[in-house]
């Protein structure tokens, strides 16, 4: 099963892999988002940073689980 997780993180890591694109997409919806929300440049700012970390945490654990799923099923 480690051999498994460490293959994931590989392919999600390589510079051929299309993903890539999701951080910069992550981060102009978090931006875009929390600027309806808020009008203080600051509370766009932390908000912003914590809308991007929950939901890339949150993709990445889905991807993993369903790598896993995917993999031994």
């Amino acid at each position: 099963m480690g051999e498994a997780i460490a293959g994931f993180f590989t392919h999600l890591v390589s510079l051929s892999n299309p993903l890539w694109l999701y951080y910069p997409l992550c981060a102009v919806v978090a931006v875009v988002y929390k600027a309806t929300k808020f009008d203080d440049a600051r509370k766009i700012a932390l908000g912003a940073l914590h809308f991007f970390v929950s939901v890339s945490l949150g993709m990445l654990g889905l991807g993993l689980a369903f790598y896993l799923i995917s993999r031994y099923l």
